[in-house]
């Protein structure tokens, strides 16, 4: 990560990107990465020269607003930024997940929510797979004093939020006496009703199962920035991936 950053940081354009004020808020985990990795090579020394935005001579002036705090300064507060998103996505989702009645518009806003829940799964398996990169966003968060116990605290409030929520375990939702039916059900007036009532049942069990299912990706993903902020080590530290990849459009939405 350390070559790939003193070059990318000599390229006009990348750093242009980096250091707009919108960019963190809309590549949030992009954001923390590049940031940390900036920080590690530009401000984790006292000698390091402060990071400036370099352009070429001929170059046009109508530039985006630039972000002025440093890199790790920026880099705590999208990992603060992630963490509350999350917090929020979680307890949203639930609320949609409970509906009896889904509208499209909570199905959208379910696949919204677990693309939020999937940037943590990112930003773990980043973690997971790049040991080194461990110690360059821990040397980011060690520049000030204060960024390791609030990145704890946060990352903490995420899993007393998982803590919260229901398992779902062994889940059965489905109506007694609806799944056997008598050879005379067609002339029931009621069987509409009760074929209603077991697609109720059906989706309501689909949708806690994949809730279930993002939950415990996240609860795995939790854990490792967990460990690895525990740690305060980064380099040597062997951690498990939660999951190679995470899929927010599941057509089980």
């Amino acid at each position: 990560p350390e070559i790939l950053g003193r070059y990318v940081i000599r390229v006009p354009d990348l750093v242009k990107e980096v250091h707009a004020s919108i960019f963190m808020d809309e590549n949030l985990v992009d954001g923390i990465l590049w940031t940390a990795l900036g920080s590690s090579l530009l401000e984790s020394k006292l000698e390091a020269p402060k990071p400036r935005l370099k352009l070429r001579t001929n170059a046009k002036l109508n530039l985006p607003p630039v972000e002025t705090s440093s890199f790790a300064e920026r880099c705590n507060s999208g990992f603060e930024q992630l963490c509350k998103s999350c917090n929020s996505a979680l307890t949203s989702y639930k609320v949609i997940v409970e509906k009896e009645d889904q509208s499209e518009d909570d199905e959208n806003e379910a696949r919204q929510h677990k693309e939020t829940l999937g940037s943590i799964v990112n930003f773990s398996n980043y973690l997971s797979n790049c040991p080194h990169g461990i110690k360059i966003w821990l040397d980011s968060l060690n520049i000030k004093e204060d960024s390791p116990q609030k990145a704890k605290t946060a990352i903490a409030d995420l899993r007393s939020t998982l803590a919260r929520l229901p398992s779902y375990a062994g889940d059965e939702t489905g109506v007694k006496g609806v799944d056997h039916k008598k050879d005379d059900d067609n002339d029931n007036p009621s069987t509409d009703d009760h074929s209603e009532i077991r697609q109720k049942a059906t989706s309501l069990r689909q949708r806690r199962k994949d809730f279930r299912q993002v939950v415990s990706l996240v609860r795995s993903s939790v854990k490792v920035i967990a460990l690895a902020l525990e740690s305060q080590k980064g380099a040597g530290l062997s951690l498990k991936t939660p999951m190679s990849s995470y899929n927010a459009s599941s057509k089980t939405d």
